[in-house]
């Protein structure tokens, strides 16, 4: 009886790792190398200098010039052709221009640049979509998430109003407390909400205005007014200096412009120091107004000063002394004053205060400028 043998298992063989291989620079041929062409041109330039003497005495001076600088131009075209080209193409890429397609050929090795070049391209393209995309899928994200959470929310607030005001019964000093608390957390994020939903309109190029006169004077006494309440809880005092003629009139949107006063307010205020003085300033001169808000408090960082009108930005300091903020407020104020055809800017310095300060034109033709050349500063998250 045979006995049958034993089958020995075949151990698998072990995958060999995938080595992804990178395009290398080929070797370019010598009667095609860019190189060799530049070598070849010099050295037959010198060694025709000679003759170069005998076509001077032959043809006299202006012929024997024209002709050189024929050569001299023909030569600087060829030489510097593909670099200019390239970088026509880094300065659209840098600038967000849409990049048309390269279309040098060359076999040298400014081909071989090209070639390169060309992939360098298509990725920041594809790269760039991908980021349009992606932000157009966040902006509508934040669009929906933040109608369906108002709505609640304003519920919320009237429910919450109507027992603080005693139509529902009434209510002790400890529930009017816990109330008032209740209320005013409410508050904070219906505003947060706002924010995200004014970030969403601007990034989509619906952030609409309303543009007609206004007694500007009398919209920033409505801001200064509003904001007297938070004041008077954090201790500070808030003044406003007319510097301007009372009936002087704008083209603004009123609601617009009252949200950038209160949003400068409200950081001026939640960042001045207990017992301070926080001073709004209206002055009028060579036909725009200056509106500046002045506090004595913490200040900003030198090194943080460029990031203050970004995005969800705080500066290091301010998230110290006061945990809630969105980081917004700014950079919504700066788009609203920008469309307004004016500028914005600030002076800080830490621990001695920082002021904010914006203009506006007061004549009537920049409206129809700012609808033509505005586009929305939204930019990538």
């Amino acid at each position: 009886m045979e006995v049958p043998e034993k089958k020995t298992a075949k151990k698998p063989t072990e995958a060999k790792p995938k080595v992804v291989e990178k395009d290398a620079l080929p070797v370019v041929p010598l009667h095609r190398s860019f190189l060799v062409k530049v070598f070849l041109l010099v050295f037959f330039v010198f060694l025709l200098l000679p003759a170069g003497a005998a076509l001077y005495g032959f043809f006299g001076v202006g012929a024997y010039i024209t002709i050189v600088f024929l050569v001299s131009c023909g030569v600087a075209y060829v030489i510097a052709r593909p670099i200019l080209l390239l970088a026509d193409v880094a300065r659209r890429i840098m600038e967000g221009e849409a990049v048309p397609p390269v279309t040098l050929k060359r076999s040298d090795e400014v081909g071989q640049l090209v070639k390169f070049f060309k992939g360098t391209v298509k990725r920041v393209s594809e790269n760039r979509e991908r980021e349009t995309a992606v932000s157009e899928i966040k902006s509508q994200f934040v669009t929906v998430a933040a109608h369906q959470l108002r709505t609640p929310l304003s519920a919320l607030k009237w429910s919450l109003r109507l027992m603080l005001d005693g139509d529902m019964g009434e209510i002790n000093d400890k529930q009017r407390e816990f109330l008032q608390q209740s209320y005013q957390t409410n508050e904070h994020i219906i505003h947060l909400i706002n924010d995200f939903l004014d970030i969403s309109r601007i990034e989509e190029g619906r952030f609409g205005f309303q543009f007609q006169k206004i007694r500007i004077l009398d919209s920033i006494q409505k801001a200064v007014d509003a904001s007297l309440a938070a004041a008077t809880i954090r201790n500070v005092r808030v003044s406003f200096v007319k510097e301007a003629p009372e009936d002087i009139e704008i083209i603004a949107d009123e609601n617009r412009i009252y949200t950038v006063l209160t949003n400068m307010l409200d950081n001026a205020i939640r960042y001045s120091n207990a017992g301070s003085e926080v001073v709004v300033q209206a002055t009028f001169a060579r036909s725009q107004l200056e509106v500046r808000v002045m506090d004595a408090g913490i200040g900003i960082p030198p090194a943080e000063q460029a990031k203050i009108f970004s995005r969800f930005y705080r500066a290091s300091n301010a998230i110290r002394q006061q945990t809630e903020g969105s980081g917004l407020g700014l950079f919504i104020a700066k788009n609203i004053i920008e469309r307004h055809g004016g500028t914005i800017g600030f002076i800080s310095e830490p621990k001695k205060g920082t002021t904010v300060f914006f203009t506006l034109p007061a004549g009537e033709d920049f409206v129809k400028k700012q609808e033509q050349s505005y586009q929305p500063a939204g930019g990538a998250m």
